[in-house]
């Protein structure tokens, strides 16, 4: 009976302490770069261990997971994406899952590994979710690849536009896209696949042209809507805001990536 009652003092000491661990590791899900090169920066780290907090990053190569296992309180946020994707991810799932600050913009580009004199009957490959395949389409016609296009009854398998000049347009999963370039191929891609395909320097020779920084969507630290304002949020909110992480973006990524925080909770 002692032997007993000892390992039942002795497991629940553990579970409390796991516990106890656990209140003050704030975990993130994060795209790798440059989400996750960002959270793992020193300026970042070392502002949430001065508030008596450690960071875990989880990285993910894909845009589903993190939304899920946030919503299953695997995590207590993520960053990887826009508020116009996390909108149809609640509304199509159900998530209980908020904004609780935007921390930095990826212009949308085209790329090519070569130079490209005319985009005459050129196949080019975009995004397949509907958040992203407008800004897409909207960064085609305004260069004057395709004239018209329509995302109101979005079909990945057949994308409604027209294009005078011939050019054809396919949706692809966003992680097959830098493979297409690299095949000779024309692809508009999310910054953060870039990044995490090539180097930034890599990135910018490949660039054909992009979106203009003040449209593109800025990406956001997302948590559970009922969290928002607890303090591991706010220490997070707090870390991101920094000057020192703005010049880490800056000195890292160069023009691929934009910061432009704003705490969307107020």
């Amino acid at each position: 009976m002692k032997k007993i009652v000892l390992l039942t003092v002795l497991l629940t000491s553990i579970g409390l302490s796991a516990c106890q661990k656990n209140e003050k590791t704030i975990v993130v899900g994060a795209t790798p770069s440059p989400h996750a090169v960002i959270l793992e920066s020193e300026e970042v780290k070392s502002y949430i261990a001065s508030k008596g907090y450690t960071l875990k990053v989880n990285v993910y190569q894909d845009y589903i997971t993190p939304n899920k296992a946030l919503d299953d309180e695997g995590l207590d946020a993520n960053y990887f994406q826009h508020i116009p994707y996390l909108n149809e991810e609640v509304e199509n799932k159900g998530y209980k899952i908020s904004a609780a600050c935007e921390v930095h913009n990826e212009p949308l580009n085209l790329y090519s590994t070569s130079k490209v004199d005319s985009f005459e009957n050129k196949k080019i490959y975009i995004v397949n979710d509907a958040s992203n395949v407008e800004r897409a389409f909207r960064l085609l016609k305004a260069n004057n690849i395709i004239d018209s296009y329509d995302v109101t009854s979005f079909d990945a398998q057949h994308p409604s536009y027209t294009s005078s000049i011939g050019a054809s347009v396919e949706c692809i999963d966003p992680p097959l896209l830098h493979k297409k370039v690299e095949e000779g191929f024309l692809a508009v891609i999310p910054g953060n696949y870039a990044l995490t395909a090539w180097d930034t320097s890599l990135a910018s020779s490949y660039k054909l042209f992009g979106e203009a920084s003040d449209v593109a969507y800025p990406n956001i630290i997302a948590c559970r809507t009922v969290d928002l304002n607890s303090e591991k949020i706010n220490v997070l909110v707090e870390a991101l805001a920094q000057e020192a992480v703005k010049s880490f973006i800056e000195q890292t990524f160069g023009p691929t990536v934009n910061y432009c925080f704003n705490d969307v909770r107020k």
